[in-house]
């Protein structure tokens, strides 16, 4: 990936600074600014690769386009599969630029461990002290 990326004019621009790819552990996340940038890094990318023995899995290998405005699409020219989300690193990423969806997958995450202790809410047995302690040291996500 390093090579890809190494004299590479594209990718997109966040607070002044020029960013081609995010990498973590075993994931890469591509960025350009249109489709035929994309293309041109995907094409680089498998060429290095290839040079290196190596291949892209197609199957494993998503393309979204995030647009806020609805108005760009794909044309076709790339031959992997489009999606409009999907998670990654634990997140949902939606091609909006919305994170209502996240925010909505996490309070529904919250809902549902906190119905779970419903017993112990319900318990007049149990103080109000040692429930709130409960709370208060739950595991977070």
């Amino acid at each position: 990936m390093r090579r890809t990326c190494e004299n590479w004019d594209g990718g997109i621009t966040v607070g002044g600074v020029k960013i081609t790819n995010l990498r973590y552990a075993d994931d890469t996340t591509l960025l350009a600014a249109n489709e035929s940038e994309m293309v041109a890094l995907l094409d680089r990318m498998e060429r290095i690769s290839k040079e290196m023995g190596l291949s892209i899995n197609k199957s494993k290998t998503k393309v979204m386009v995030v647009d806020r405005s609805g108005k760009l699409e794909l044309t076709g020219a790339l031959d992997l599969e489009i999606v409009d989300n999907f998670n990654y690193l634990g997140s949902n990423i939606g091609n909006n630029g919305s994170c209502e969806r996240e925010v909505r997958r996490r309070i529904g995450m919250a809902k549902s461990a906190m119905t779970q202790l419903g017993k112990i809410w319900r318990d007049r047995n149990i103080s109000v002290k040692t429930k709130t302690k409960l709370f208060e040291e739950s595991p977070r996500r």
